[in-house]
């Protein structure tokens, strides 16, 4: 391959980079973020939020930062700890460093030493005590410090008590590890039995220094999860153990009516429960009819389910059954059928549930027994007002409101018709194993709600608050991509990092209605400024209204013709106002590489009916391609097709089915839908048929029900009536994807005598490994693929091995 000089693409493709990991000072005067480059190391920023590119220090390798009082930035990374007076520019260095801690509301910072050795400091740097010995720290990133030191084989908790530690608890045993609780009203420390493993928990008291042990002695267990309930009226523990799975017996015995797939997958599980009440200081053992069970900040009431799952492996989340399970009476009641989703309340008085079969979300009142479905089908995620008056739900429609006790669901004013997104919630996952998804979200309503807006059709941002009846206009609608957002509680100024097609990561300064511009990344890319793009709207041939995003090659001139190349995948409008950054994408397809070389880009939606993910694949590209037969300056007659994974799925069929491209490539895609249907996904550890039932192929209907619908959308099907050369290629360890769909699609190429080319990277996944020596290869072959294809650049001999066979 000699057509690109690789060392130059190299070279040059290394000094691009995106902005992560962005922080405010909580004065709002410095800013810190990384430079996040592909192939570099990357970097830490510390710049000043009042003047535009005015950095202050570039770090390399942090791993943990913080902005402390005076002007002062504290980080540590590969064993250093240093502080940073951003205003003189002096330092102090820590050597040999495993953690940082800080204490803002004291004005203290401390440093853990690899000797194990803790040190704390004021806010002049004076040292105000130490400690040896400490195997671990706990801090509420306020005004509470907590370590574990052991010596002589002696364990203890020592808390930080105005200037000095204090021991606050000796353990006869081993202390495993100590955690805060959310309230900070205790520290729960797990010990661990010297003589049998088995593990135990003690409460301290934070401000008495009470010590409480709860349950029935050391239980047998490879952990304890601690769960906080009602701002500490009570304490959930699940003693939980996973032993190691036995050698797998010969022969291996599976069931066609199996309803615990989990089990291959997460191996067996053992749980143990207890609860214990603070005011009576009594441990409860709970044992539920049913396997799992999970606190909702109720000291009473417990959701509680079995592992069977009731969607027999049809969708692509996992549905249970949901019980009320009342400790006092030690009875369980069903409450929520086919679960998915499930949100509580803060106290548990109230959860809503999505009910997978109805599609609605079911609203169930604790202390009534009341059950409510909720008729909205454009609703999505739930959150409740900390005083259990509303439940306020996102959605593509608006902000909507419900009253819990009315039931009226009104949406928000000024929101209608537009994707909102609730900012400032409060969140703690419940439960997140086996495929649920239990949280506890809520939001003080007596404060104003801060929520982002998308506008679908104008692909255009705003962020907003609101707050009695009223809103308030934060971040003024813009067509820029604002990929994070950041305001301090109480202050009217704000910061976003935001960017577009031909605008490289800005971070923004809003301070009321004046915008100041604080960092400009990518600062060398000045070609960018004069890209062009446009946003077609159209509709497919059953009246759907779609768009595809339409790039012009850089430097464009109108009185030349090009030619195009289109990128398949789902529906990729929003990506409109995304920074096209050139680097060796994982998946072959990059945008900025492209029109750099002289080729327009069109990203067509694709949206499924149907007619089956093929055929629709099929109307819409075709669809997108007439929405263009006006533009005078693309080369009809040079236009090629690509596509990665669900893009490489809609590449091969529409190979088999179009004459509208001259060449086709096509990465790690699904060419045969039977035999996928009835595969078993070695990532999943789970069958692929949800994918194609309820999932990303949206068929609707299983194989059974109609076979036909799944032979006529499988590429393979068709393959002897693909008319234009095309490129295959997959990871030969692809879990997602098995690289033996390529190998049937390529062995069908081979029958029929077409022209074809398919690679095989032999240690690469579904998508390789970026900026890897497979995937510079996989993005120079990309080019010279279509310099030979779209731009007659011939004499490359890889392609020429294959297309020049046989020639005369």
């Amino acid at each position: 391959m000699g057509q690109y000089n690789i060392d130059s693409i190299k070279q040059r493709y290394a000094t691009f980079y995106t902005i992560a990991h962005f922080k405010v000072s909580d004065d709002n005067r410095w800013i810190s973020f990384s430079k996040i480059y592909k192939k570099n190391t990357d970097t830490t920023i510390v710049a000043n939020a009042d003047k535009q590119q005015s950095i202050k220090a570039v770090l390399v390798g942090v791993s943990e930062s913080y902005f402390l009082r005076d002007n002062r930035f504290f980080w540590l990374g590969n064993g250093k700890a240093q502080i940073i007076n951003l205003r003189n520019g002096g330092k102090k260095e820590f050597k040999e460093v495993s953690k940082i801690e800080i204490l803002p509301t004291l004005g203290y910072y401390a440093v853990l030493y690899k000797s194990r050795f803790l040190e704390v400091f004021d806010s002049k740097d004076k040292l105000v005590t130490s400690v040896s010995d400490v195997t671990q720290l706990v801090s509420n990133k306020r005004d509470k410090l907590y370590v574990i030191v052991k010596q002589n084989n002696l364990s203890s908790v020592w808390s930080l008590q105005s200037k000095e530690f204090k021991k606050v608890y000796t353990s006869e045993q081993g202390i495993k590890k100590i955690m805060l609780a959310p309230s900070q009203k205790y520290l729960a420390v797990t010990e661990q039995e010297k003589s049998s493993d088995g593990l135990q928990l003690v409460l301290l008291d934070t401000n008495s220094l009470k010590v409480s042990r709860v349950g029935n002695g050391f239980i047998k267990s490879d952990y304890i999860e601690v769960r906080e309930i009602n701002n500490g009226v009570a304490f959930f523990l699940d003693f939980n153990s996973r032993p190691k799975p036995a050698p797998t017996a010969q022969p291996e015995i599976k069931y066609g009516t199996d309803p615990d797939l989990w089990l291959y997958r997460m191996g067996e599980q053992y749980h143990e429960y207890w609860v214990y009440d603070v005011k009576s200081e009594q441990s409860q053992k709970v044992n539920p009819d049913l396997a799992f069970m999970a606190a909702m900040d109720h000291d009473r009431y417990f959701l509680s389910f079995d592992r069977e799952e009731r969607s027999a492996y049809i969708s692509s989340v996992s549905w249970f059954d949901i019980y009320l399970y009342d400790r006092f009476v030690k009875t369980s009641k069903k409450i929520l059928t086919q679960t998915s989703n499930l949100v509580v309340s803060r106290g548990g008085e109230f959860i809503i549930g999505f009910n997978e079969e109805k599609k609605r979300w079911i609203l169930y009142h604790t202390l009534s027994s009341k059950e409510t479905i909720i008729e909205n089908a454009e609703i999505q995620r739930p959150v409740f007002s900390e005083d259990n008056r509303y439940a306020f739900f996102e959605s593509s429609s608006g902000l909507y409101q419900l009253d819990l006790h009315t039931q009226n669901q009104p949406p928000i004013a000024l929101t209608e018709n537009i994707k909102v997104a609730i900012l400032n919630v409060k969140e703690d996952v419940i439960y997140g194993t086996l495929g649920a998804d239990f949280r506890i979200r809520s939001i003080n309503a007596k404060k104003p709600i801060i929520f982002e807006q998308y506008d679908q059709n104008s692909n255009e941002t705003s962020y907003a608050e609101w707050f009695q009846d009223k809103i308030k206009v934060l971040l003024p609608t813009t067509k820029n991509r604002v990929s994070d957002f950041k305001i301090i509680s109480g202050n009217k100024t704000f910061f976003s990092l935001e960017e577009n097609f031909n605008i490289p990561q800005i971070i923004y300064k809003y301070n009321g209605a004046l915008k100041k511009k604080v960092f400009q990344s990518n600062i060398h890319d000045r070609k960018i400024y004069t890209a062009k793009q446009e946003v077609l709207s159209y509709k497919n041939s059953l009246g759907v209204s779609i768009k595809g995003v339409l790039y012009y090659p850089l430097n464009f001139d109108a009185q030349k013709k090009y030619p195009l190349v289109v990128s398949i995948y789902e529906v990729q409008n929003k990506s409109a106002s995304v920074y096209p950054y050139p680097y060796f994408s994982g998946i072959g397809v990059n945008i900025r590489s492209l029109i750099d070389n002289g080729y327009f880009v069109f990203l067509p939606d694709v949206v499924l009916d149907s007619r089956g993910p093929g055929f629709s694949a099929l109307d819409c590209v075709h669809s997108g391609l007439d929405a263009l037969k006006g533009y005078t300056n693309i080369e009809s007659s040079r236009v090629g097709l690509m596509g990665h994974s669900f893009g490489g799925f809609g590449t091969s069929f529409i190979a088999s089915h179009s004459n509208r491209f001259a060449a086709y490539i096509s990465g790690a895609a699904v060419t045969d839908l039977v035999k996928f249907y009835f595969s078993f996904s070695q990532e999943r550890k789970l069958p692929n048929y949800p994918r194609f039932e309820n999932g990303q192929f949206d068929m609707k209907v299983p194989f059974s029900q109609n076979k036909m619908l799944y032979y006529d959308n499988s590429p393979i099907a068709n393959v002897e009536k693909v008319n234009k050369p095309i490129f295959l290629w997959a990871g030969l360890k692809d879990g997602n994807v098995p690289y033996d769909h390529t190998e049937e699609f390529y062995t069908g190429l081979l029958r029929n005598k077409k022209k074809a080319v398919v690679l095989y990277y032999r240690d690469q996944d579904h998508d390789l490994a970026k900026n890897s020596a497979e995937s510079i290869d996989l993005h120079l072959r990309i080019l010279e693929w279509w310099g030979y294809f779209l731009k007659d650049k011939r004499d490359i001999p890889w392609i020429d091995k294959e297309i020049k066979r046989g020639a005369n």
